[in-house]
């Protein structure tokens, strides 16, 4: 095998012709010259059609390829520009990068992979690279694997909606997840009315027939929007916010009872207590007793059972919240829901606690919502779960500038197009 072959069959590059090559021993960099073959010369890099030379003379140009142990290896070419009819004046086609790149296709392969497994500076690291570079390659690898993401939004029967921060300062983005097959079908920068309205303004008239289930967080501007643009669909509301509501709820009137424990309670000096004296100050009414009220039955601890046994020999009325959170959690497994949430609605109207007052009014609004999750059992889990996959893929990267790079991120591991990306030595080509 003669140097040249044997160099071609370790860049993995075809359609070109290696002429010599040069190796700075200063740098450790290897320089391959190489000119393009008559056939693939003059084509347009977006078409690949045959096209008229714009100019004969052009600088050389570079492209990295991957490393030969630790030496840096660059291609180097004459790439005139030619004039394409539908794509105007372009350089022409390199077989062995894409458009607009300053790398190789393997290269930008291997890259796109450790930057879906490894951090940011692991990244920089290996390749030896930026990683504003890193970004721009993902993108790239996105648009090669899947050029228009709005297949995802054909045939679509549930979606959940969500919003998840992504920097400091409330900034936002929109995460739209198909319940079916648990793929993030629409992601874009900002949250609201005008976000969300851009996602259904895409979809033609079949596409938001065909959406039937629609689960969220009780946002008002999320069900506006979707009552505009969808006609026979059902919103759910996820059995997680609806309990949290209810826990938050039951945390400001345990708040109410602590202050009035602290307004009541007998001043007593400085220092330890005297053998015999008797300490007031209700300690289990801190953080005990919140992770006590917060938690599931099933999960409490001997302390916790302690505490939920203490409070309701001294504070009925709390407890009282605390057996309307619990009475709510369970409308959600009841066999007749319906009679369990009036029935429930009506206990918290009547409670005599001021809080569970307002929520029965905010239950009352959303009922047809919670009936709705308990028929179809539909809940927002998976794109919390993606929502906190997001939050694993920014801390890994370190936050990202560019807010295009980080969709062209959640698109490619929060879908199928994660197994797409391979390491290119799965997929070499055969030089003959």
């Amino acid at each position: 095998m003669t140097i040249k072959r044997l160099l071609k069959s370790l860049l993995n590059v075809n359609k070109i012709k290696i002429n010599n090559c040069e190796f700075n021993t200063l740098t450790q960099e290897l320089y391959i010259y190489a000119s393009l073959t008559k056939g693939q010369r003059n084509r347009c890099p977006i078409c690949h059609r045959k096209c008229k030379g714009y100019d004969t003379i052009t600088p050389e140009r570079k492209w990295r390829s991957l490393d030969f142990g630790p030496v840096k290896v660059f291609i180097v070419l004459e790439v005139h520009r030619v004039v394409c009819k539908e794509h105007g004046i372009l350089s022409e086609d390199v077989p062995f990068a894409y458009h607009r790149s300053n790398f190789t296709k393997e290269f930008e392969r291997q890259v796109a992979y450790f930057a879906l497994h490894l951090t940011k500076a692991d990244v920089c690291e290996i390749m030896r690279i930026n990683w504003r570079t890193v970004g721009d390659i993902l993108k790239r690898e996105k648009d090669r694997i899947e050029p228009d993401s709005s297949v995802r939004c054909k045939n679509l029967r549930a979606i959940g909606i969500d919003e998840t921060s992504y920097k400091k300062g409330h900034k936002y983005l929109t995460v739209i997840v198909n319940h079916d097959n648990n793929e993030v079908i629409w992601c874009h920068k900002g949250h609201g009315k005008e976000v969300l309205e851009k996602f259904f303004s895409s979809l033609d008239k079949e596409d938001l027939k065909s959406i039937k289930l629609v689960s969220a967080d009780g946002a008002r501007w999320i069900k506006d929007v979707c009552n505009s643009y969808l006609d026979d669909y059902d919103f759910c509301i996820d059995r997680y916010h609806v309990t949290e509501w209810c826990i938050e709820t039951l945390e400001e009137l345990r708040k109410e009872v602590w202050r009035n424990i602290k307004d009541n309670e007998v001043k007593r000096s400085v220092g330890r207590p005297k053998k015999g004296e008797e300490v007031t100050k209700a300690k289990y009414f801190q953080k005990p007793s919140k992770y006590a009220l917060g938690k599931n039955p099933e999960n409490l601890t001997d302390y916790q059972k302690e505490t939920l046994i203490l409070i309701e020999r001294e504070h009925p009325k709390l407890y009282r919240g605390y057996l309307l959170k619990e009475s709510l959690r369970n409308v959600f497994d009841s066999d007749d829901p319906d009679k369990a949430l009036k029935d429930w609605i009506f206990w918290a109207s009547h409670s005599k606690l001021e809080p569970f007052k307002e929520l029965s009014k905010k239950i009352r609004r959303h009922k047809e919502a919670i009936l709705a999750t308990c028929k179809y059992k539909l809940s927002n889990a998976r794109i919390e779960a993606t929502n906190n996959k997001i939050k694993v893929l920014i801390r890994k990267a370190y936050g990202f500038r560019n807010i295009e790079n980080l969709i062209s991120l959640i698109m490619i591991s929060c879908s199928n197009l994660i197994n797409e990306i391979r390491l290119p030595y799965k997929d070499r080509l055969i030089i003959t």
